[in-house]
């Protein structure tokens, strides 16, 4: 019974994430797949206890942000869009979890939120107070705002250095102080545009 469900679980995650083949071969339930298996997110779901309703539904969040950055998933949650990062949460928890480095039941470290201030780093979040689905980045750069409704941003670059907001017809919607800086409630849904580095 214990073989049998262990089967059915690979089964369901390698067909929710697109990898393997229709047909599971009968392994040890203590077995574990190595890094370089043909189903590498499959294996973090599946490490991490998530339930097939969590798995489905954090493919469904990753897939949709995919399509609004351009992105390429690198792990269960984590998307890299040209020096950002975006990691996703699962729908109806407060943070992500960190799935890439082997961790997939607790949060992901959040550069905004933990170490020094001044991390020269900009976050946005999905959610409002610095929770949902984050996203983050270093080095200057002009990116697509992929976040609706309310939401919250923490600029925590270095001193001096404001960010730019940018409506849809690219006109300047706002601008923040310099750092520490931060806004627990912000409304999203007419910025197109975030350029961290105000020039």
């Amino acid at each position: 019974m214990r073989t049998r469900l262990f089967m059915v679980t690979v089964a369901a995650a390698s067909a929710l994430f697109g990898f393997g083949t229709t047909t599971v071969a009968a392994a040890p339930a203590n077995d574990v797949a190595s890094s370089g298996s043909a189903a590498p997110f499959a294996d973090q779901a599946r490490d991490a206890h998530l339930t097939a309703a969590q798995t489905s539904a954090l493919k469904s969040e990753v897939n949709r942000y995919l399509k609004k950055t351009g992105g390429k998933q690198v792990a269960l949650n984590k998307i890299e869009v040209d020096g950002a990062t975006l990691l996703v949460a699962i729908p109806g928890e407060d943070r992500p979890r960190d799935f890439a480095a082997g961790e997939g039941t607790r949060a992901a470290a959040d550069p905004c939120l933990t170490g020094a201030v001044y991390s020269g780093y900009f976050c946005v979040y999905s959610q409002e107070v610095y929770q949902g689905s984050y996203y983050y980045w270093y080095a200057c750069a002009k990116r697509s705002m992929p976040w609706a409704g309310y939401g919250s941003w923490i600029n925590d670059q270095t001193p001096g250095t404001r960010a730019t907001f940018y409506n849809s017809s690219g006109g300047v919607a706002y601008t923040t102080p310099a750092p520490y800086s931060s806004d627990d409630s912000y409304y999203w849904t007419p910025i197109w545009h975030v350029r961290n580095c105000w020039t």
